[in-house]
């Protein structure tokens, strides 16, 4: 990435603009995690900008050169065991921006030795399913199904793909296409399954994947955050190109959970 931005001198001015890596700065410093965020055209539902939304003013509201932890949110490591930390000043002025937090994610990952290869809570990695081409597997309307995965139950970015689960429970059959087969868990709907996979992409965007306490100091949840930007990314996409956007077309949206 390349931005190509003016510097000025000004005499008798002591604040004077200067650059630094990619962006803009004055007094060589970038104030804020807000500033630097808008200059570096993210791309959209990157792990950077959920970040940027994250621990900015909209957000934590920490400092550029404040440390964050990173860890994975297995249920077997507690939420004070630290893993890798960063601040955000070292990711936003490397000359790879994601590359700089794909490091320090892989960093965590050699740590945890996990990686999501696995549903998280009632969220599917299924890669069918994300294509659009065959059945959930982990779907909350079907009563043979329970919330087995090793990291994700209960929490809200769960909560977002148990809505989508009922969103898609029209009566039209399973997701796939095949014979009806009752799902008694959920009501029937009538929901476009586009208007569902904008839904689940906007539910999953604003799920809180990091946080602060006492103790803990600023933390940051790495598999909730890939979850999410992959969750956000795929299933807002565009209503004729998302993965369910061809079930239920003829759907009316009437039903209350079209729009949570």
């Amino acid at each position: 990435m390349n931005l190509s931005f003016p510097i000025f001198l000004a005499v008798g001015i002591t604040r004077a603009a200067a650059k630094i890596g990619n962006y803009d700065a004055v007094d060589n410093q970038h104030n804020t995690i807000d500033e630097i965020c808008a200059q570096a055209n993210l791309p959209e539902y990157s792990k950077v900008a959920k970040l940027c939304k994250e621990l900015g003013s909209n957000g934590l509201n920490m400092g550029m050169d404040e440390t964050v932890f990173l860890r994975d949110g297995a249920p077997d490591k507690l939420a004070s065991q630290k893993g890798p930390s960063f601040n955000m000043r070292e990711i936003l002025e490397a000359e790879d921006i994601e590359a700089a937090y794909n490091n320090i994610e892989a960093g965590n990952m050699m740590q945890t030795e996990r990686k999501l290869v696995v549903d998280y809570g009632w969220c599917s990695s299924n890669a069918g399913f994300l294509a659009g081409i065959s059945d959930d597997s982990s779907n909350y309307c079907d009563p043979s199904q329970d919330c087995d995965s090793s990291v994700g139950c209960g929490t809200t970015l769960s909560s977002c793909c148990i809505t989508h689960d009922q969103c898609l429970n029209s009566g039209e059959g399973s997701i796939s296409g095949s014979a009806w087969n009752p799902l008694t868990r959920c009501s029937e709907v009538n929901c476009k399954g586009s208007t569902c996979d904008t839904r689940l992409s906007s539910c999953a965007w604003n799920v809180s994947c990091c946080s602060f306490s006492f103790w803990s100091g600023y933390t940051c949840d790495a598999t909730c955050v890939t979850v999410s930007t992959t969750i956000s990314g795929t299933f807002g996409t565009g209503s004729s190109w998302s993965p369910q956007s061809g079930y239920n077309i003829g759907g009316d949206d009437a039903d209350s959970i079209c729009l949570q």
